[in-house]
């Protein structure tokens, strides 16, 4: 059984959609840009009809645990929480952290990418230059 939760929020200029699945796979986020916002119709549509090209990333374990806590305590720990929050700038989801670990290990992946075809290409170009050389040497 696998349980979705849509989140639309108004992020700088857009209306962006946060879709969260959680199944026997495990946790795992999607993001979409709708651009203006969206009534409750076009977001339902969007379900029915695009789910299937939502980009989820890799699916990550999660471990829920329960404990019965005294409930001053839990008021306590709230109220410690509540002033680190004002603190800092934005209170971060799960999905939040999930999705920029997504982008620093696309970003880690694009970057050794692009050093290894930056390395090839500079191997094919050290090539051609020792190729021209041979042909000098022999005189053609």
């Amino acid at each position: 059984m696998a349980t979705i939760k849509a989140t639309i929020f108004f992020e700088k200029r857009y209306w962006v959609g946060t879709f969260e699945r959680t199944d026997r796979e495990g946790y795992s986020v999607a993001r979409h840009i709708f651009g203006a916002e969206p009534s409750d119709p076009e977001i339902h549509d969007f379900v029915l009809n695009h789910y299937q090209e939502l980009k989820f990333g890799e699916a990550k374990e999660i471990h829920v645990q329960i404990q019965r806590m005294n409930p001053k305590r839990v008021q306590r720990e709230v109220r410690r929480e509540m002033e680190k929050m004002k603190e800092t700038t934005r209170p971060s989801t799960l999905a939040q952290d999930y999705m920029r670990e997504e982008i620093e290990k696309k970003k880690k992946e694009r970057k050794s990418t692009s050093s290894a075809e930056k390395q090839a290409y500079k191997d094919q170009q050290f090539s051609i230059k020792q190729q021209k050389k041979k042909e000098k040497l022999r005189g053609h």
